[in-house]
């Protein structure tokens, strides 16, 4: 049988099952294919979220929502939002689909998961509520 190699950087593989060498490949591999299906490719990564906060908070607003904006990039949170006097911290992400129908991600790093109460995953085509937003 042919050897199978590392997807990212061409090494040979120690196993059948892995498709990459290292972690570090796996996630320079995806960040790859990230910016390949980035909608704002050209723009830089704080330009690419501000606007992916500002898409989140029209379609909040749009919902029956207040929305308020971080001003500090330091917060806790991106957006805070409020209905029926319920205050909830969002997060928002900016990702995108496969060809598969696969929602790709980044990695919940830096702030607090819990202190977050809704993600907002932004992707070319549309806005992923999690929890899903009634």
């Amino acid at each position: 049988m042919p050897e199978r190699i590392c997807i990212q950087c061409g090494k040979i593989l120690p196993s059948r099952r892995w498709r990459y060498c290292s972690e570090d490949c796996y996630r320079k591999f995806q960040h790859a294919i990230y910016i390949t299906h980035n909608p704002f490719r050209g723009t830089c990564a704080a330009t690419t979220g501000a606007i992916s906060e500002l898409r989140v908070a029209i379609d909040l607003l749009a919902k029956g929502y207040d929305v308020f904006r971080a001003l500090s990039p330091a917060c806790p949170c991106d957006l805070a939002i409020l209905k029926d006097s319920q205050l909830l911290r969002v997060e928002v992400r900016t990702g995108y689909t496969s060809i598969s129908g696969n929602i790709y991600r980044s990695s919940i790093t830096g702030k607090d998961a819990t202190k977050i109460d809704l993600y907002a995953w932004v992707l070319p085509d549309k806005i992923v509520y999690e929890p899903e937003l009634e």
